[in-house]
């Protein structure tokens, strides 16, 4: 008997929550956090957010059909398409948005694939949704023989396609302490942290003091991506502009969208809420603490889940049929 081969799966069962419980302490939710667990001392009270951040964290994966929305590295993936009437290949993620695209092959049988070299300046990624290629790259301004290139594809002709890409928003805490003025910071997990990205640290702190408070941080021009390894390896990320503030270690650092954060918030909210918070509730229009449409306030957890989900929406993949 043949036993098959299997491919072994590249993501693990989420570990780690998309906001720190630090960073949830930083946001106004009118939570008394030091009392979660009536009698607790502080650990265990910071142990019993985490849990419940990583279960809103998961929840939100659920949402939007499954997919990590944190940084991550899609291996082997195959899909099959049609050329279109101009040549190109247009293909569709399973995970998005796509950041980087570290290999690609096509063909128009499974089992005669040609390489696509990468990069290849006819690749097109348009909103990190939907990726479009003219099998042979350059090959319009090529003038040597195009059989290295592979046959020509006739429009509508089918397209088998394994590529690996780079998927989801940056999202990690940092491994190592940072002063002020720092020009880098050194993070757990550097996936899908480009040149040019803006990082926020969501650090509940007395900006003062200069220690320990929030902040956005822009990756240097000069820094040079690596492919993502499993599991990830601490990198040091280099800055355009210095520090404002000194940071611990295990401080949260983000490229998530502000509403995917709030998603995970409110869920967390929801999680946690007691029968009297709605007596406890400030007035303000900003964040899970918010009235609702008509008036209404967010007392009730239904209210919140129903908010929070409607936030995520907008991140999930498009449907393929």
């Amino acid at each position: 008997m043949t036993i098959p081969v299997l491919t072994p799966p590249t993501q693990a069962e989420l570990a780690v929550p998309y906001l720190t419980p630090a960073g949830f302490a930083a946001y106004p939710t009118w939570l008394d956090l030091d009392n979660l667990i009536p009698g607790g001392v502080a650990a265990l009270q910071t142990d019993e957010l985490a849990e419940a951040l990583l279960s809103a964290s998961s929840w939100a994966v659920g949402v939007v059909d499954n997919m990590p929305l944190h940084g991550h590295y899609v291996q082997n993936e195959m899909l099959r398409t049609r050329a279109g009437s101009g040549g190109r290949v247009y293909i569709q993620p399973r995970h998005v948005p796509v950041r980087s695209i570290t290999a690609l092959s096509w063909g128009g049988d499974p089992s005669c694939m040609y390489t696509d070299t990468l990069p290849d300046s006819s690749m097109w990624v348009e909103d990190g949704r939907e990726v479009s290629f003219r099998p042979g790259g350059g090959f319009q301004q090529f003038t040597g023989p195009a059989i290295q290139f592979g046959p020509s594809l006739r429009p509508q002709m089918p397209v088998y396609v394994t590529w690996s890409y780079v998927a989801g928003f940056p999202n990690a805490t940092l491994s190592a302490s940072c002063v002020q003025g720092a020009s880098s910071v050194t993070v757990t997990d550097p996936t899908s942290i480009l040149p040019g990205d803006v990082l926020r640290i969501y650090d509940a702190g007395d900006t003062s003091s200069a220690v320990g408070a929030s902040e956005a941080l822009t990756v240097a021009a000069t820094y040079a991506p690596a492919i993502p390894t499993i599991p990830p390896t601490a990198t040091s990320i280099p800055l355009a502009a210095p520090t404002q503030y000194a940071h611990a270690a295990g401080i949260g650092i983000t490229g998530f969208p502000r509403r995917a954060l709030q998603a995970v918030i409110a869920y967390t909210v929801a999680l946690l809420m007691r029968d009297d918070t709605s007596a406890e509730r400030p007035a303000t229009g900003f964040g899970p603490a918010a009235e609702g449409r008509g008036g209404e306030p967010h007392a009730q957890p239904s209210a919140l889940v129903a908010e929070a989900t409607g936030w995520l929406l907008s991140y999930a993949p498009v449907m393929r049929s």
